[in-house]
């Protein structure tokens, strides 16, 4: 069979290299060439034809742009590759040119690194009369490394590339111990790898229980060189440097949407968010031009007249592509599984929970694995018996998924009644809680706050409630924080007050307000924000039979001025 092969001989290759030397200008050498090869590739099957339009369109410029070392040389290096057998120069490119696709990776990218040792020391200096922003005070001379950007790399062909590149100077490194490029790749992922995990700790992964020596994932503003060197002396330095992206800060969102870090819609934009910039820029357009009542609702609803039947907070799930790793997964299963993404005690990987909802174990590893779950470390608040280590759904999605459960009122309480239901659940105080404050069962949930108040440190009783308050709800969208507080305790309060304690009233009150104000979705209500300081420093301290209401005086300062 014909591949077209024979087009390419020592023969013709020499024309065409003693051409090029004769004439590094000419294009359509330099085109002709690229070609040539590509072409005969394309015809053999080894390239298929978008990556060889992109080479064909691509190759050429690089080859026109770069200085390179005389061509003789070049011939010398891929003689001396292994594939090529030893084979005499020209030989040894026709003999690549028809190497099998794993091959020819090899050869490119080993082509690739060998070029840039071979440039740097003549390009990488800086240039004499650039300004050079490098921390260098003694004005010492030095080279520039060279820097790939890639975007992505979590897409198809972004990971195998990378991976190529590290292959590459693995084996270089395997021969010529110490012999170096001086390429440092920067890349971004929207997925976590697996092959880091030898030497990085997964993001959702809690500190404690981590096997071997696998090192936390800093923030972006935390690396630096030293830290990165910074390992033990008998563990491999890592080839990679994985780092998390640091979320918008409130003066990044302010200036995004043009208005005061101290503005209501600043501050709900932010708690919505959580610094997620595409989800920032998406309320500035919903919020443009107008105006909303404190502990308003509604906010992040559509804007104008809907479509029958449209659902926004589905839509914007899926915009974000939650399914898309999970083919047979839809959007409806990860809302349905809402209730088990959303408390945060069961998100760390190696939760036992016995729930048998399809597809709930598939979708939290989604979500961990897209890098929209954290771990919060050893400085959560406690849960009955349970780790103090708990990971956290992104704020954006979980309220996202929560407000598309509530849409469906009868799956949002078959879906929190069966975590409540689950053994696991039901076993832990705190989870029991969540869950009934998610079922709107205030009074069940104040009796155990009430019995629980002053028999061990008000500080991990505050923690207890602050995360059990962090429950959603499914209350009316079209009704303000407000008037959903006076109803709710009302019924909590005034029909009960008989059976209640005087810390069961202010504790009822403390619950209402700080589960309505907790929703992120919600615009800021300065009243509850005063009602929740005023039982934490006013009310409960008197009651306590405890020393160390010190904690409770605490919890009124933040509750003043929560911080975002």
């Amino acid at each position: 069979m014909d591949c077209g092969y024979d087009r390419l001989s020592p023969s013709t290759l020499r024309v065409s290299i003693e051409a090029f030397t004769r004439n590094r200008r000419a294009d359509r050498i330099v085109a002709g060439m690229v070609d040539t090869l590509v072409d005969s590739a394309t015809t053999a099957g080894a390239l298929p034809a978008l990556p060889a339009e992109i080479i064909k369109k691509v190759l050429p410029r690089l080859i026109r742009t770069v200085t390179r070392q005389p061509v003789s040389k070049a011939k010398d290096w891929h003689s001396s590759f292994p594939e090529a057998e030893d084979a005499t120069p020209l030989d040894a490119l026709v003999s690549l040119s028809r190497a099998k696709p794993t091959e020819i990776t090899d050869w490119l990218t080993a082509a690739f690194l060998a070029d840039i040792r071979e440039s740097h020391p003549r390009l990488a200096a800086p240039d004499r009369f650039s300004r050079d922003c490098c921390p260098n005070q003694d004005k010492a001379r030095h080279w520039h490394n060279w820097v790939l950007l890639l975007d992505n790399i979590d897409h198809p062909g972004g990971m195998r590339f990378v991976t190529d590149l590290l292959a590459a100077r693995e084996r270089h490194l395997r021969e010529y111990p110490g012999e170096h490029d001086a390429l440092l790749v920067v890349a971004t992922s929207g997925r976590w790898n697996s092959l880091w995990e030898s030497r990085w700790r997964a993001p959702w992964r809690a500190p404690l229980g981590t096997p071997g020596r696998a090192r936390a994932v800093p923030q972006c503003r935390e690396a630096s060189y030293g830290h990165w060197a910074d390992q033990a002396a008998e563990a491999p330095r890592s080839p990679t440097y994985p780092v998390l992206l640091e979320p918008l800060t409130i003066d990044e969102t302010a200036l995004i949407l043009g208005i005061s870090q101290r503005a209501s819609e600043c501050i709900l934009v932010q708690r919505a968010t959580g610094g997620l910039p595409a989800a920032v820029h998406l309320l500035k357009d919903l919020l443009r031009d107008r105006q909303f009542q404190p502990g308003a609702r509604n906010v992040l609803g559509s804007v104008g007249p809907a479509r029958p039947g449209a659902d926004p907070w589905r839509e914007r799930l899926v915009v974000m592509r939650l399914a898309q790793h999970l083919p047979d997964v839809g959007i409806d299963e990860f809302v349905a599984a809402t209730p088990f993404a959303t408390a945060p005690w069961l998100l760390p990987d190696n939760a036992t929970s016995l729930i048998s909802q399809p597809h709930v174990g598939r979708i939290l590893t989604e979500l961990r694995t897209a890098l929209w779950i954290t771990a919060l470390g050893t400085t959560a608040p406690k849960h009955g018996g349970g780790t103090p280590n708990y990971a956290e759904l992104h704020p954006w999605i979980a309220r996202t998924l929560v407000s598309a459960l509530a849409r469906h009122g009868t799956t949002y309480l078959e879906q929190f009644e069966a975590l409540l239901n689950d053994p696991d659940t039901f076993s832990d105080p705190t989870r029991k809680m969540y869950c009934q404050l998610a079922l709107g069962r205030i009074s069940e949930v104040v009796n155990a706050f009430e019995a629980s108040f002053d028999q061990g440190p008000h500080q991990d009783w505050i923690n207890q409630l602050e995360l059990v308050t962090c429950a959603p709800d499914n209350q009316p969208l079209d009704r303000d924080c407000g008037e959903l507080y006076d109803e709710l305790v009302t019924t909590n309060v005034g029909m009960t007050s008989l059976r209640r304690s005087p810390a069961g009233n202010t504790i009822t009150r403390l619950i209402t307000a700080r589960w309505l104000t907790a929703n992120p979705f919600a615009m800021p209500d300065p009243t509850l924000r005063d009602i929740i300081k005023h039982g934490y420093e006013q009310e409960l301290p008197p009651l306590s039979r405890r020393s160390d209401v010190a904690a409770l005086y605490e919890a009124a300062r933040l509750a003043a001025d929560p911080p975002l």
